[in-house]
């Protein structure tokens, strides 16, 4: 670890393509590192995806460097720059050195205490920098909501293979035979042998229903042990069916699709087939969930809609899950003593009575202050739910408490 002011422990290096995976306890482990007194965090997303002709011929190194000298042309003071040089070189060798491979790059740098931090990911990432006191985690929280992990199941009748899908990658996990005995169904048969056949026949139903209740207990055991809630489920479309009728009531309330797939399918194939299902699955939870928030607040029940309302609730930290429209940017303000949120201007802030300061973009600073006090975050891409939440002020949230009132704005 390098380490430019002290030796403070650093959270722990993530790698999203190969076999980690970023997940909620992450993210809140970077979130709730301290808050520095002053200007030593640098945070990039960075896009490194060869596929744009920006980024070939390593491109996507400029852009860097033009979006650190964009910040070092901020800084007045001598202290921060010297603290930020320190993070511009830190981060520069990084991406020197970096070998290709992945869609996108999170990179966190804490000049304070040396804290390095990378993330590889095979998922879209926007360029974005930030240079501030603390991480800034809105980006991973809106990934981990979009792609949230899939487990896969493909068979047929000899074999298995469990997959994850997750941030745009899928790992293999498991891959074996059935019991090797031949199966098969008896579909005509002459009047002298219809006692053996039937046996025969029962036999071989005996044995597919053998083979799926074991592909029933490596279903949950995979996806109790990585906290997995959806699961598609591939192969023939008889063997899906046959399988979806044996899966017990939990499992199957989270199957969220099947795909017609061969058993001996390629990564590439695979991820093909699940995404979209995937996509489909996350688009129809958000106009579920938006709909339920806009009925919430027509009954008066424990939510808030509209910006002004849903910040007063985040700065009482009652905020349990945050909604609101992908795109959504307003300006407003910000208290530098106790960090509450205002969209309408004031002189000073009505929790501490501090003089409050303006910001660009509100709704980005509201995201990342939910994360932090450990709220959960949805952004609403579907056409759909978009346009009713827009309605509405583009963003609202549940509360922590079932017996809050709505306010609506």
């Amino acid at each position: 670890m390098f380490a430019a002011f002290g030796q403070a422990p650093c959270v722990q290096a993530l790698r999203v393509r190969g076999h980690a995976m970023l997940t909620t306890d992450d993210l809140h482990k970077l979130a709730s590192r301290p808050e520095r007194a002053q200007k030593t965090v640098l945070t990039i997303y960075l896009d490194v995806d060869q596929s744009k002709q920006a980024n070939q011929n390593r491109g996507f190194e400029k852009q860097l460097k033009n979006m650190l000298s964009s910040v070092r042309d901020t800084i007045h003071n001598e202290a921060e720059m010297k603290a930020f040089e320190v993070a511009y070189q830190r981060t520069g060798d990084f991406i020197a050195g970096y070998h290709l491979g992945a869609r996108g790059l999170a990179i966190v740098f804490d000049a304070s205490d040396g804290c390095f931090w990378s993330l590889e990911a095979d998922f879209p990432i926007r360029n974005e920098i930030r240079w501030g006191s603390e991480v800034f985690v809105g980006p991973l929280a809106v990934a981990l909501d979009e792609y949230e992990p899939v487990g896969i199941v493909l068979l047929d009748r000899a074999n298995l293979r469990l997959f994850t899908m997750f941030l745009g990658e899928v790992e293999e996990h498991i891959q074996e035979g059935f019991n090797h005995r031949r199966v098969r169904h008896t579909k005509t048969v002459g009047m002298d042998h219809i006692g053996s056949a039937s046996r025969a026949q029962r036999k071989a139903d005996e044995l597919i229903r053998l083979n799926l209740r074991h592909v029933t207990k490596n279903m949950q055991l995979m996806l109790e042990q990585r906290g997995i809630h959806r699961i598609i489920v591939a192969g023939s479309p008889e063997i899906t069916t046959e399988l979806r009728a044996i899966l017990p009531k939990r499992l199957a309330s989270q199957v969220i699709g099947t795909a017609d797939i061969a058993t001996n399918a390629t990564i590439a194939d695979i991820r093909s087939a699940a995404a979209p299902l995937a996509e489909k699955f996350e688009r129809d939870t958000e106009d579920a969930l938006v709909t339920d928030l806009v009925t919430s607040a027509a009954k008066s029940r424990r939510v808030v809609i509209g910006l002004g309302h849903t910040l007063h609730a985040l700065n009482q930290r009652r905020l349990w899950q945050l909604v609101y429209v992908d795109g959504l940017h307003s300006p407003g303000y910000e208290c530098p003593q106790c960090a509450a949120l205002f969209s309408i201007e004031t002189t000073s802030c009505s929790f501490c009575g501090s003089a409050v300061t303006p910001i660009e973009d509100v709704v980005e600073r509201a995201v990342d202050h939910a994360v932090r006090r450990g709220a959960t975050v949805e952004v609403i891409r579907s056409e759909k739910a978009e346009s009713s939440l827009m309605n509405a002020g583009g963003i609202g949230a549940f509360l922590r408490t079932r017996t809050a009132s709505v306010l609506v704005s």
